[in-house]
């Protein structure tokens, strides 16, 4: 089974694909937490985890790249974290694109991807922001129309969608926002093993791995 992790920074995480140790590769995030425990519980099954997330990426970003970095993978299940630097740059003065426009493109993701495989599985997890450093209320706020649209795209594709926002809220009663991210945007150590939990929990449900 092929697994393809997709996104920004988040899913990124410093990942080193020219290392031949698969674990560099995958790099220091929730897609290391993920492969790593499905591959020690698992070690008889064939899996393949991939990870593609590219730091900075945007919606038109993965679109540039989509089929090589995607469709040419040819994955058996696909996870896509992505949005949150399409509603930063808004705020730091960059080239973006209205809601519309990125819910649009996010959609022609999925359909390039259901159209190259009609069984693909499908995991898509909510972008989030939590308030520290620059990220503010008002960024927080302007995130919630993605969010809003890729939760209903969820259901519209069948696909399993991971309400990331609502993880992050909640763990602030046990500890601070930058205990889980420590810049509002990228996750810790703390947040990477929330959301690796909260996928494997979802995905296990959905008996999608």
């Amino acid at each position: 089974m092929k697994i393809l992790f997709q996104g920004d920074s988040i899913t990124d995480a410093f990942r080193k694909p020219e290392e031949i140790n698969p674990a560099f590769q995958l790099g220091n995030g929730y897609a290391f937490l993920i492969a790593a425990r499905l591959a020690m519980d698992h070690p008889n099954r064939p899996y393949q985890f991939i990870n593609r997330g590219i730091s900075g990426n945007a919606v038109q970003d993965l679109l540039a790249r989509w089929q090589r970095d995607a469709l040419d993978l040819s994955p058996d299940l696909l996870s896509l974290l992505i949005g949150v630097n399409d509603v930063g740059r808004r705020f730091q003065s960059k080239e973006s694109m209205p809601d519309a426009d990125v819910l649009s493109g996010y959609r022609q993701l999925l359909e390039q991807m259901r159209e190259n495989n009609p069984r693909l599985r499908l995991i898509l997890l909510e972008p989030y922001l939590l308030e520290v450093g620059e990220v503010t209320r008002e960024r927080i706020a302007a995130i919630k129309p993605l969010q809003h649209g890729i939760a209903k795209m969820a259901a519209e594709f069948g696909a399993i969608y991971i309400p990331l926002q609502k993880l992050m809220d909640d763990a602030l009663r046990r500890a601070p926002a930058a205990f889980w991210a420590y810049d509002g945007v990228h996750a810790t150590h703390a947040g990477f093993q929330l959301i690796a939990d909260a996928w494997l929990d979802a995905a296990k449900e959905k008996n999608y791995v």
